[in-house]
């Protein structure tokens, strides 16, 4: 009597598109989050604060985080339109989260005391011309991430297949105090030291590719 085989399970790899969306997405939550709860955590934790972002201003440190965001759900927005070119099989994923988080970050820069917010258009601009790698990087140095985030493998993998300098980003994290000192001339640099109240700060919330 012969025994039938049991069926294989069938394995799906994700797509580099797939992985790249998956690790852009998981940012933005994390940056929303960071934001919604970095003034308890310069109150209670500041040395972590400012391993993060080399400073407990928290003017310099939200526009650092809606700079960082705006970068994301454009990051994502660029994923998705250049899919087909990033594998060769792209799937049809949402977009839930770069139309969250852009509207969050864009409402955020209107607020007066923080002058210089590189806008929508500038953002989308820088995005279009850098590497994803590159990129990446950027939003990594914005949102405070360092080695001990969590993240940190999957950001590696990504700087490195796609174009980004990870030596770029560990010096920075080594020799910068400054979370904004090192930055582009469309850096965000706030009026006042008192930082404004984001819209992602809700009560109870948590080149070519």
């Amino acid at each position: 009597m012969f025994m039938s085989a049991a069926p294989e399970t069938p394995t799906t790899e994700p797509s580099c598109s797939g992985r790249l969306l998956d690790l852009v997405r998981k940012l933005i939550d994390y940056g929303r989050g960071l934001a919604a709860t970095i003034r308890q955590r310069t109150a209670t934790d500041p040395y972590f604060v400012k391993a993060c972002f080399g400073t407990t201003d928290l003017a310099l440190i939200f526009a650092s985080i809606v700079r960082g965001l705006l970068l994301a759900s454009e990051l994502e927005a660029r994923v998705l339109r250049c899919a087909a070119q990033l594998d060769a099989a792209p799937r049809p994923v949402g977009t839930r989260s770069a139309a969250r988080a852009l509207a969050a970050a864009s409402a955020a820069a209107t607020d007066p005391r923080l002058v210089h917010l590189p806008t929508p258009q500038q953002i989308a601009a820088a995005v279009r011309r850098k590497p994803i790698g590159a990129v990446i990087v950027d939003i990594c140095r914005d949102l405070g991430i360092t080695g001990s985030h969590p993240l940190w493998r999957d950001v590696q993998r990504a700087i490195i297949k796609h174009g980004g300098s990870l030596f770029r980003l560990v010096m920075n994290i080594i020799n910068c105090p400054d979370p904004l000192a090192a930055r582009s001339p469309t850096a965000a640099i706030p009026a006042a030291s008192q930082p404004p109240a984001l819209p992602f700060e809700a009560p109870g919330g948590t080149g070519p590719p």
